[in-house]
């Protein structure tokens, strides 16, 4: 496993692995928690487990809540670890290396390295990306193509549901009535974000901004990396481009929202993600910085402390 490419903040250890005559199994600790991954005897499949309980069956859409709360635990972001989500870090980065000395059959896996039925981040972008390819197919003229080309340096690498408390259940009971914001970019630090808001996903209402709040086409173009000097007609052809996207987007984004848990808390402010980091590095110069274990970098503030007059320290 590519260590450079992990995202929890715990190791990985993989302790023993088992075969005859009992089920190929494997078990492991991540952090200060157990992992197992057990050959089930038909269907070429993997039962996987967190500390002594099954966290996944082959056929479930999703992980059990308690892998959602260990990556939460372990520093995963929505916002900073773009193209991951929970469960492709079970099934990209924990299970290839629990199950790297298997014997055969392999696990079976379909062509995006998951198992048949699971909703993952992975197939939401391929789904953001085949409404983007529809656009192109249905552009007409050359405004229509930029607005086009637009989306294609934009894709989805996000998707963070703000989980609040006070907010009732959604009319079916699966999840709060609150916000979802998909950010699209080719850079962390520039994205465009799409929010939605509705008190229930048939009547949602998508707002555009980028990560300063604008709402522009140029901010789409800065962001897509494109000249930010809009064509003439481009607002109106972008803000139809976005209600074909959204309205592309609801059905798989909302049987996507179903297999997360409710009430985990994937977006903090700037204190919580700096509480309990390690600065590794300080760069000075003109504006100082601190670089944490995790990348983030905090600038710090070039003016000297006032001197008091009169007493103190």
């Amino acid at each position: 496993m590519a260590m450079d490419a992990w995202i929890l903040r715990a190791p990985l250890k993989v302790l023993r692995q088992e075969d005859h005559p009992y089920p190929e199994t494997t078990l492991a600790t991540l952090g200060r928690h157990e992992l197992g991954l057990c050959r089930r005897k038909t269907g070429g499949g993997g039962e996987i487990f967190l500390d002594g309980h099954s966290i996944f069956r082959p056929g479930s859409p999703a992980p059990a809540t308690a892998w959602f709360e260990l990556c939460r635990e372990l520093g995963y972001e929505p916002a900073r670890h773009w193209d991951w989500d929970p469960a492709l870090i079970l099934f990209h980065q924990v299970i290839p290396a629990l199950a790297a000395d298997w014997h055969e059959p392999p696990l079976a896996l379909n062509d995006q390295g998951l198992p048949e039925g699971i909703l993952t981040l992975a197939g939401l972008r391929q789904a953001f990306a085949e409404a983007v390819a529809g656009l192109r197919r249905a552009q007409m003229g050359p405004v229509g193509a930029k607005v086009a080309e637009t989306f294609e340096w934009l894709p989805l690498r996000a998707v963070i549901f703000h989980d609040d408390a006070q907010l009732p259940l959604d009319f079916d009971g699966t999840g709060p009535s609150g916000r979802v914001s998909l950010m699209l970019g080719i850079h962390r630090d520039r994205p465009v974000v799409i929010e939605g808001l509705s008190p229930a996903p048939s009547s949602r209402r998508w707002l555009v901004e980028d990560v300063h709040g604008r709402q522009n086409a140029a901010s789409y173009l800065a962001a897509a990396g494109l000249d930010p000097e809009p064509p003439k007609g481009f607002e109106a052809a972008l803000q139809s481009a976005l209600d074909c996207l959204c309205h592309w987007m609801e059905a798989p984004l909302d049987a996507y929202r179903r297999t997360y848990p409710v009430g985990i808390s994937w977006h903090h402010g700037r204190r919580e993600g700096l509480v309990g980091r390690t600065i590794v590095e300080v760069r000075t110069g003109d504006q100082p910085m601190l670089i944490l274990d995790d990348g983030t970098e905090v600038a710090l503030s070039p003016d000297p402390v006032p001197v008091w007059e009169h007493g103190g320290i």
